[in-house]
């Protein structure tokens, strides 16, 4: 095999003379020269060529990226914001609305609710005993004393209605991309909120004439703040005229933010932040005082000397507070009865509810023509309907306490 391979390198033949072979060499010699060597000629060719056009094509690659193309470089594009008005002038409408800014309305949890049957009438009266004395007169043996008179008080709260509603026409209710209907129902909604929490404001407001108990926490040295020693006073002041508490076993209170705020930056000695902080459960409450990005949960509560005290902007403003040029705003703290709000449920009208997102106002199409709109101009609308009251209970003390201060916060 090893002369074959060698005499197929140098193109010989085996000749009879010199290179004697048998049988089985020629065979060897055959298949190195004509099968083997070509083979091995070929590869060696390949990898040559392999390399090479492997070369040739990098350099070819990296002059394309470095060549010149059409419309690249300098060449201004031919179509622009300029001459295309479809893409200039065209204005995308965020069909979903942005939120306003709503206040807090908090007014109705300070409340006791009662409510008006129908067929009652429209004036609603509660009874209140007045509470017996000691009696530290000695029975005299077998002398029967004159019997104990018990007087009852009485106070009427007549109720009234609240109604107002929005339409739409059916060329602008048709035509609309957005869902103005839904939209106009919560503007309604959240006007009909602040309806109901003025009127129990306005009434709260009332008791600082009636009892002046009620007032006795105003704050009334210069620069008027709120301080501990009035959040701290303001539920002493009811426990000691025995005001029970709402039944959840907490006073309700609300509390204007600015107020909140001038409490959370007391650094003195034994301030409610100083109070907080050595206990854990106070850690908790620090969070509520100092956490503005609440989103759609619900209003936290701020727990303080047996007081829940939410927060709301929904609070009345007295200009020119005490002759010193500065506006005071009144915070609020209300035991059991306090206030009664008389509610008049049925399917009829619309159901009043504490937090004015749950109110379900009526919002809907009008299907049939009337006699007022004969040719259907008017499409849709929403609105409320609402009867109700608000006053006090048969009782000349005061059962909630009202403070006035002008905030450090703006």
């Amino acid at each position: 095999m090893r002369v074959s391979f060698i005499l197929a390198q140098r193109g010989r033949e085996p000749s009879a003379s010199g290179d004697a072979m048998n049988v089985q060499e020629k065979i060897s010699y055959y298949l190195v020269k004509y099968l083997l060597w070509p083979l091995l000629q070929l590869l060696a060719a390949t990898g040559a060529a392999v390399v090479v056009s492997g070369k040739l094509l990098m350099i070819a690659a990296a002059l394309a990226v470095h060549a010149n193309t059409l419309c690249d470089g300098p060449s201004p594009a031919a179509q622009t914001s300029a001459n295309m008005p479809q893409a200039r002038l065209t204005i995308h409408y965020n069909r979903v609305f942005m939120k306003w800014l709503y206040m807090n309305l908090n007014k109705l949890l300070m409340v006791t609710h009662m409510a008006l049957p129908e067929k009652s009438g429209q004036t609603f009266r509660n009874f209140m005993s007045i509470p017996l004395g000691a009696d530290l007169q000695q029975q005299t043996e077998g002398t029967i004393n004159s019997p104990e008179q018990i007087n009852v008080n009485f106070r009427d709260i007549v109720v009234g209605q609240w109604a107002n509603y929005n339409n739409i026409s059916d060329l602008a209710f048709m035509t609309s991309i957005s869902n103005d209907l839904e939209e106009n129902r919560r503007v309604m909604a959240y006007q009909l909120g602040q309806t109901i929490d003025d009127l129990v404001m306005y009434m709260f407001d009332y008791l600082r004439t009636w009892d002046t108990r009620t007032s006795n926490q105003d704050s009334t040295s210069a620069p008027y703040p709120f301080t501990k020693n009035i959040i701290e006073q303001m539920p002493a002041s009811l426990s000691g005229a025995t005001v029970r508490p709402m039944a959840s076993g907490f006073y309700n209170g609300s509390i204007h933010p600015f107020f909140v705020g001038d409490l959370s930056l007391d650094n003195s000695n034994n301030s409610v932040v100083d109070i907080w902080k050595h206990t854990d459960a106070g850690q908790v409450k620090l969070e509520a005082l100092t956490d503005e990005n609440e989103g759609e949960s619900p209003t936290r509560i701020l727990e303080l000397m047996g007081c829940h005290w939410r927060q709301s902007t929904n609070q009345t403003q007295t200009a020119n507070y005490l002759s010193s040029g500065t506006t005071a705003v009144s915070t609020y703290l209300a035991g059991a009865d306090a206030i009664i709000f008389v509610d008049f449920p049925n399917k009829r009208h619309t159901k009043v509810d504490s937090k004015w997102e749950n109110m379900s106002l009526w919002a809907g199409q009008y299907s049939e023509r009337t006699a007022f709109d004969p040719n259907g101009l008017i499409m849709a609308g929403t609105g409320y309907n609402c009867v109700l009251g608000v006053g006090l209970p048969p009782d000349a003390t005061s059962r909630a306490r009202i403070a006035m201060a002008v905030p450090q916060t703006t």
